[in-house]
C-alpha cells in the first residue's frame, strides 16, 4: 500500500471532481432507496382499500398512479445521477492515466542512451500501457464501486436506524400507556 502513496498527489489534484462524484453517489443512493418506501405507501393504500378504511376506489387509483409516476421519476433521476457519477470518476481516472503517462514519458526522456541499449523498447512501452492502465483501474472502477458499496451501506443503515429508533420510541410510549 505504501507504493500507492505516490498516487495521492492525483487525488489532491482532482479532489473537486472526486468530491463531486462522492456527492452525486450519496444523492443517487438516497434516491434509489426511496423507491421501496413509495412502493410501501402504495401497498398500504391498497390494503386500506381492501379493509374498507378507504371507500373511494378512484382516490386509491389516483394515488397509485401518482406513486407509479414518482417511482419512474425517482428511478430515472437516480439512474441519471449514477451515470453522471460514473462519468465524473471514470473521466478523472482517464485524466490521471494521462498525467501518469506524461510523467513516465518525461522520465524516459531524461534517461541515457545506455539505458535504452540495456532495456528493450517494447518492454518499456508495455510498462507505460499495462501498468498505468492498472493504476487507472484502481482510480476509476475500484474507487467508484467501493464508494458505491460504502455509501449504499451508510445511507441504508441510517434510514434503517431511523425507522428502528421510531419503532423503539413508539414501543416505549405504548408500553407506558398500557
Amino acid at each position: 500500500m505504501k507504493s500507492l502513496r505516490y498516487l495521492d498527489k492525483y487525488f489532491v489534484k482532482y479532489k473537486w471532481r472526486l468530491l463531486l462524484g462522492v456527492f452525486i453517489t450519496i444523492l443517487s443512493k438516497i434516491l434509489a432507496l426511496q423507491i421501496p418506501r413509495i412502493i410501501g405507501k402504495s401497498l398500504n393504500s391498497v390494503e386500506r382499500y381492501m379493509k374498507g378504511t378507504i371507500l373511494d376506489k378512484s382516490f386509491v387509483e389516483e394515488q397509485l398512479l401518482w406513486n407509479i409516476l414518482i417511482i419512474i421519476g425517482v428511478a430515472v433521476l437516480a439512474g441519471l445521477l449514477t451515470f453522471v457519477m460514473r462519468q465524473m470518476i471514470i473521466v478523472t481516472s482517464r485524466l490521471i492515466e494521462f498525467d501518469l503517462k506524461n510523467e513516465i514519458y518525461e522520465q524516459y526522456q531524461k534517461l541515457s542512451i545506455n539505458f535504452y541499449k540495456k532495456n528493450r523498447t517494447g518492454d518499456l512501452m508495455n510498462r507505460i500501457s499495462e501498468d498505468v492502465s492498472k493504476v487507472r483501474m484502481y482510480f476509476g472502477p475500484a474507487v467508484m464501486y467501493s464508494m458505491n458499496m460504502i455509501f449504499l451501506f451508510i445511507v441504508g443503515f441510517s434510514l434503517l436506524s431511523l425507522k428502528i429508533l421510531v419503532l423503539f420510541t413508539l414501543f416505549l410510549v405504548l408500553s407506558q400507556v398500557y
